[in-house]
């Protein structure tokens, strides 16, 4: 009986210690980042005014600029790693990169895959574009073809907005990337192109004269910096360095650069991340109070 109990309380301890080991904490991906010393970055370059290929060939746009300053603030190199609309979240979850700048919405179906830095960087709202007097409205839109980038949340942003008022659904026409949709919009392929408005402006630059916003915006939400899910300290950390870029005017200069009204890409209404003037005053960025 004695050597009975002693040997199920031995499986017991056994049964622990193997537990114990079975949960070792994971090495969390600012610790390896700060040894290797280099932070990898994914971005899209097909994406202006976001991530883009210049005319002189340079990898550029405001997604870049806003990495050049995390890294600088991380203390470690910067290496970019291209991803698109389609591989982004998956990069995420399978290491390729540490983190995703590259105008990335936040969505619940992609809340669900990775973690999203706080705050949001961009606001952001989907148009439909089209020939000046061709449409009215979004519902006008509906049995229409319509391209939209493969990866983007507006495939389904476009659908929810036509089906809700006329129960019609949209032909989606998908493409690799936005200069590709506005391509097939310009050879009549397609009746209309919808990504988000800065997006749209970029890639259609001066030759948008000859197009217009259908209906106004719709589905508005926000761009965001994407990391693999359940580390926090390494979600945070960013989180921190973010609002820091924010407190300190970097970010407003980074901003004015691209979309202030000298900017490349001027936008108007703003599209910073502020809180509500009437309640907290003009221009206030978000930040976690100390």
């Amino acid at each position: 009986m004695r050597k009975g109990i002693v040997f199920i309380f031995c499986l017991i301890t056994a049964s622990i210690l193997l537990t114990g080991c079975g949960t070792v904490k994971q090495e969390s991906i600012l610790d390896k980042v700060l040894e290797r010393g280099v932070v990898n970055i994914g971005s899209g370059n097909n994406t202006p005014p976001m991530n883009y290929i210049d005319e002189s060939g340079n990898w550029t746009g405001f997604d870049l600029e806003l990495s050049d300053a995390i890294a600088e603030r991380l203390g470690v190199k910067l290496k970019r790693v291209v991803v698109n609309n389609k591989t982004r979240i998956s990069d995420l979850a399978n290491g390729t990169v540490d983190m995703v700048a590259s105008n990335l919405s936040h969505t619940r179906s992609r809340d669900e895959q990775i973690d999203y830095v706080e705050p949001a960087y961009l606001w952001t709202g989907k148009i439909a574009y089209a020939k000046k007097g061709k449409f009215k409205n979004l519902t006008d839109l509906a049995g229409k073809k319509i391209a939209v980038d493969q990866g983007s949340n507006a495939y389904i942003a476009i659908q929810q907005e036509i089906e809700k008022v006329n129960g019609a659904k949209p032909d989606i026409q998908t493409f690799q990337s936005s200069a590709e949709c506005f391509l097939a919009l310009k050879q009549g392929k397609v009746d209309a192109f919808t990504q988000d408005s800065v997006i749209i402006a970029g890639v259609a630059g001066k030759e948008g004269v000859e197009y217009e916003p259908i209906g106004g915006v719709y589905s508005p939400g926000l761009y965001s910096i994407g990391v693999p899910p359940n580390d926090s300290k390494w979600r945070d950390k960013i989180s921190f360095i973010l609002q820091d870029l924010m407190r300190d005017g970097t970010y407003d200069k980074i901003y004015d650069k691209w979309f202030g009204p000298d900017g490349k890409f001027p936008l108007q209404p703003s599209a910073k991340p502020v809180l509500p003037k009437e309640a907290f005053g003009e221009n206030q960025l978000y930040v976690w109070p100390d």
